[in-house]
């Protein structure tokens, strides 16, 4: 689906798929990669040297366009902002067809770089990192998945419901939207939420919540050998603090920030922080 100019209108409560948010608008670059097509979302005016590459992953029903915050650190780090396709081929769940092409030759990715994920995609993450320790230099999981052991059934379910029909979306879709990004998160923030998750397919929004129900890594952390910087907000109703503690626990040498007011998606309400640890965690492991 072709995605329209952006919006410069205050943000609808729940927007159309197409209606882009204020702050969101960055350029896609379309790569097919292991039968599909991936969009990897840019900073053009940003650095374009290959050694300094950090992929984010987002999060269940987002797109690398939810890190577009971190755009004053493309400065200095080339940020590619990788976006699964909106419907995984049926040949593999959607964590390890991720997994694996974030591995093949087509991604056109360096062969060591950094890796961000946060929520779903930092399942993703972790799971490349263990698959794959020696392309990463540096790992940052934010609002950590390993195990749904220690998540919120409920609450990561509820996700889903951005995806509901209207005009039911418009009871429930927005309250979502405000649950994961928090008291902190503008406007435009919540609006992107909803609208990049209302582009995705109940049925893959359905495959990647089976994933994160199916996920179960606690026991394999220790041998994460890769340099580890967790991000998590103290007010996160989705994955307890309690959890991104227990995870940094078993990581050697991990190292866990809270952004104490911060919600499930630290990067788009608490962008200063939250870009300071990042860079400074980079800047020591990564240049």
């Amino acid at each position: 689906m072709p995605e329209a100019l952006v919006s410069a209108t205050p943000p609808r409560l729940v927007p159309e798929p197409g209606d882009i948010q204020h702050g969101y608008e960055l350029p896609c670059e379309e790569r097919r990669v292991h039968g599909a097509p991936v969009r990897l979302f840019t900073f053009p005016e940003g650095s374009q040297e290959p050694s300094r590459t950090v992929v984010c992953l987002p999060g269940l029903g987002a797109s690398g366009r939810s890190f577009a915050p971190m755009r004053p650190l493309a400065s200095d780090w080339r940020l590619l902002l990788w976006t699964p396709p909106l419907q995984t081929p049926l040949t593999h769940t959607p964590l390890q067809w991720n997994v694996d092409a974030l591995a093949r030759p087509e991604a056109a990715l360096p062969e060591r770089f950094a890796l961000v994920g946060s929520s779903f995609g930092s399942l993703i993450a972790l799971a490349f990192a263990l698959e794959h320790p020696e392309r990463l230099k540096a790992l940052v999981l934010v609002s950590p998945v390993a195990s749904v052991q220690r998540i919120r059934r409920g609450a990561v379910a509820l996700s889903t419901l951005v995806r509901i029909p209207k005009p039911f979306a418009y009871l429930f879709a927005p309250t979502v939207a405000r649950v994961m990004g928090g008291r902190y998160l503008p406007a435009e923030g919540r609006a992107e939420i909803v609208r990049e998750g209302r582009r995705i397919s109940p049925l893959e929004m359905l495959r990647r919540l089976k994933d994160i129900l199916a996920a179960s890594y606690l026991e394999e952390l220790g041998r994460l050998k890769v340099p580890t910087l967790i991000l998590h907000g103290g007010r996160d109703k989705l994955v307890p603090l309690s959890y991104a503690r227990d995870v940094a626990e078993r990581i050697p040498g991990a190292r866990l920030e809270v952004l104490r007011q911060a919600s499930h998606l630290p990067y788009m309400s608490h962008t200063d922080a939250f870009n300071a640890f990042v860079d400074d965690f980079l800047r020591q492991h990564a240049a």
